[in-house]
């Protein structure tokens, strides 16, 4: 990728003060634009400092400023296959660029779209439950299939269940991104690295933290105001009463975003949250995709029944034995590897691939079962 004066400008000043898009913005208003304020420290002008900074911070700006340094920086993405997509940029979120403190540089890898159709996130719970599971992965599904583009913050649960149901919808163009909470290199949690590798070759990974970061307590409220940041509106799909997804609900509130909840069962803890957003009024009750696509003037039209052909056909022979195994019911994979004579390696590898295609679905007690296809 090719990096212009005012995209190397934004990388040396993120390189400098991190996610701290608030003290980024101050320094370049202070200094009466990012290019002059560049163009100063290269140059060893006196520049403006904010109140509350210090010497400490002139001296990171003027070490990161020099040309290898920010060499170096383009080095590791491009070894990483990742690239710096800064605000000036035209493939960053138009919508992102609305949020208050928009960051001054996504590191993405795979393709990333300023315009994108009917981005819509879906979030929940990391241990939900079978219920939250499904339903994460069925409106993933149904979403991409009417051209959405699901956001998720790959996390386990819902997060990830719903981009697998995005990316199960073959003909989907764009059909999911996923928004880190850890730098661009680190595959958290690192049991996602195929679904990570499947949503950056068929959509976008990004994440406003600096290659190599790990994940923190901090990172991830930061995280979640990105993902409804970059959507029209939010969907919680599964949330107890002291789920994280409140936080990514209260973000999308303050960044005017719709929010949408699917009601859970009132004895069912683990969708009391989402049940209590809807009683406040806090989010919309959703029973269907159309419920979501209506309010984006999207109408879903009831199509004729289709006489699919059969799942099997599109299988190994190898992947047909696990597939006729689980017809019979929810297994295993170590009960899988002793029925059918499998090596542990290949059963992963076949049960991924399998769970990618949206053919099965893991369970929450670690069993796999056939996917509905209703």
């Amino acid at each position: 990728m090719d990096y212009n004066l005012r995209d190397r400008a934004w990388i040396w000043l993120n390189s400098a003060v991190g996610t701290n898009v608030r003290l980024a913005d101050e320094l370049i208003f202070i200094n009466d634009g990012l290019l002059p304020l560049f163009d100063s420290v290269r140059k060893g002008k006196p520049i403006r400092l904010p109140a509350s900074s210090g010497e400490s911070l002139l001296d990171t700006l003027k070490k990161r400023s020099d040309d290898r340094s920010i060499d170096a920086a383009i080095s590791k993405l491009d070894s990483i296959g990742a690239a710096a997509v800064t605000r000036d940029n035209a493939d960053y979120p138009n919508l992102l660029r609305e949020i208050y403190d928009p960051p001054t540089v996504l590191f993405v890898k795979g393709k990333l779209k300023s315009s994108i159709r009917l981005p819509i996130a879906v979030i929940g719970s990391r241990k939900c439950s079978d219920y939250g599971r499904s339903m994460a992965e069925r409106f993933g599904r149904e979403l991409a299939k009417k051209g959405a583009c699901v956001i998720s913050g790959m996390a386990e649960g819902c997060d990830s269940a719903a981009a697998l149901g995005a990316l199960s919808v073959k003909v989907a163009e764009y059909p999911t991104i996923a928004v880190l909470g850890s730098g661009i290199d680190v595959v958290y949690p690192s049991s996602n690295r195929k679904l990570y590798d499947a949503i950056a070759e068929r959509g976008a990974v990004i994440s406003e933290l600096s290659p190599g970061k790990r994940p923190s307590r901090e990172s991830f409220p930061q995280r979640n105001r990105l993902i409804s940041g970059m959507s029209k509106g939010v969907l919680v799909a599964e949330a107890g009463l002291k789920s994280g997804t409140s936080i990514t609900v209260g973000f999308a509130h303050d960044q005017g975003r719709d929010v949408f909840a699917v009601p859970g069962r009132i004895t069912d803890i683990m969708s009391a949250g989402s049940n209590q957003l809807i009683k406040q009024g806090a989010a919309k009750a959703v029973f269907g995709v159309d419920d979501i696509l209506f309010e984006y003037g999207v109408f879903v039209i009831p199509e004729e029944p289709k006489k699919e052909k059969s799942v099997l056909s599109d299988l190994s022979p190898k992947q047909k034995m696990i597939y006729e195994e689980l017809m019979l019911g929810e297994k295993t994979a170590d009960f899988l590897c002793e029925k059918l004579g499998f090596d542990v390696s290949e059963i992963n590898i076949y049960l991924t691939e399998m769970e990618l295609s949206g053919i099965i679905n893991r369970l929450q007690n670690g069993s796999y079962s056939i996917q509905s296809r209703t």
